[in-house]
């Protein structure tokens, strides 16, 4: 990491400004119990340092207090101290600060998004441990706009003019079960958020994978002038809290989540909905269930729920690594596609945060030899007991594509429900979706 020396400030940029306008922002998310505990994601970078200093005065003001929370990912040999190096400054700023290391098992392939999800999954496991509501990350206008670019694109590349809602950008509340995420500085530059550290003589660290031109963002930034900003949709963002309020309480209605993975969507609700809702309720269905790292495209996806809803001879269908069978007794079977499943990999003591996008596996210390983890398959259901594949209540095609425990060839370690879990000491799958069934206020899973 690189330490950066104070920017120049203009003069006529005052800089009390981001401590009203983040007095505000935190205004609107409340209300907040007395005396607040507060967690904040801190990487040492401009973003992250800025908003930990916001909150801190913002929680003291309140009788309140925060703690810092620093990722270690373990991807280069450097982190583990850097780490460190940002929990003293932090520290000597009057915080709290603690280090979460992703240890276990980590990806060869799809490295930024497994990380991120790692990054998200120790936070909220912290929060959840220490009793924190309310978890803070610097996300800001820069990031928010190159988001927006980044999906607009990808919109444009695949030719879609769908209802979707990815040109709207990141929300300023998500709700997870644990914890909610806030991003207050979503309306703050990241140039006035250095002047705000500047003016009060402190320095940041910048990751260097901020500078790698195999990752999307860092591409996109690169390419622009010095200044220049990608234009935000703002229309989008404006009309996106009241349209994730209307789907999510058809989420609630139409929508039964499974916790082993999968669900059902039931027609005639469905099929009552508007044509814009009935796009997004299966837009988030098929993300939570899928897994997948973005969303299918739009176009495809209203086409798709439209058939749902009007095709009284529907067959069957797949989108964004979803199978959707036909309807059973007034309900539609969703459950994740045999297509891109996770290849088979060595097991190695620890947690992996992110199989498959779905699931969060704890593997014991004491490993049976050559163990692995790998789909399901047909050759591991044929390994479990009728009885238990019956009371499972499972399809093959559904069991196969859950996560199991193998030591070679020989199924050692699996989920399914009706009380038909194998499992060996120490060993725990649990479904954890990275993409949430609801938006902002509103979860399911």
């Amino acid at each position: 990491m690189t330490a950066h020396p104070k920017p120049t400030i203009a003069s006529d940029a005052p800089a009390c400004d981001p401590v009203s306008r983040f007095t505000a922002a935190m205004a609107a998310f409340g209300p907040f119990e007395r005396s607040p505990h507060l967690a904040v994601a801190v990487s040492g970078g401009p973003d992250s340092m800025a908003l930990a200093l916001l909150v801190r005065d913002w929680a003291a003001a309140r009788g309140g207090r925060v703690t810092a929370l620093i990722v270690d990912h373990g991807l280069r040999a450097e982190s583990g101290g850097e780490a460190g190096i940002v929990a003293s400054r932090l520290q000597d700023l009057g915080m709290s600060a603690d280090v979460l290391a992703w240890t276990g098992v980590k990806p060869t392939t799809g490295i930024q998004a497994a990380a991120r999800a790692a990054r998200y999954g120790l936070l909220r496991d912290w929060c959840r441990a220490v009793g924190v509501l309310h978890l803070l990350t610097g996300h800001q206008a820069d990031d928010q706009a190159e988001t927006q670019a980044m999906r607009r694109a990808r919109a444009v590349a695949a030719g879609d003019h769908g209802p979707g809602l990815g040109l709207a950008g990141m929300s300023a509340v998500l709700e997870f079960p644990e914890v909610r995420l806030l991003r207050p500085l979503l309306g703050e530059m990241r140039a006035g958020l250095q002047s705000f550290l500047a003016a009060r003589g402190i320095t940041w660290i910048d990751d260097p994978s901020n500078l790698d031109p195999r990752f999307e963002r860092v591409r996109l930034r690169q390419g622009r002038a010095p200044g220049e900003v990608p234009g935000q949709d703002a229309q989008a963002a404006a009309q996106r809290p009241e349209t994730e309020a209307r789907v999510n309480a058809a989420l609630a209605q139409v929508v039964s989540l499974s916790p082993w993975g999968w669900a059902t969507l039931d027609r005639n609700l469905f099929g009552g909905l508007e044509p814009a809702t009935r796009h997004h309720v299966l837009a988030q269905l098929v993300a939570t269930v899928g897994g997948a790292d973005h969303s299918s495209p739009s176009g495809r996806t209203a086409r798709l729920a439209e058939r749902l809803s009007d095709d009284g001879d529907f067959a069957g269908a797949s989108l964004g690594r979803c199978r959707i069978d036909a309807a059973r007794q007034g309900k539609f079977r969703v459950f994740r596609a045999s297509r891109d499943l996770p290849v088979s990999v060595a097991a190695r003591p620890g947690r992996f945060e992110n199989w498959d996008g779905r699931f969060r596996i704890d593997l014991p210390d004491d490993l049976p030899a050559g163990s692995r983890l790998a789909p399901l398959g047909a050759e591991g259901w044929r390994q479990i007991s009728k009885d238990r594949r019956r009371a499972s209540g499972l399809v093959l095609a559904a069991a196969r594509t859950l996560p199991a425990l193998f030591s070679g060839e020989d199924l050692v370690g699996y989920i399914l429900p009706e009380g038909g879990e194998k499992r060996e000491e120490g060993l725990k799958i649990r479904f954890r979706p990275k993409n949430t069934l609801g938006f902002n206020g509103f979860c399911i899973a």
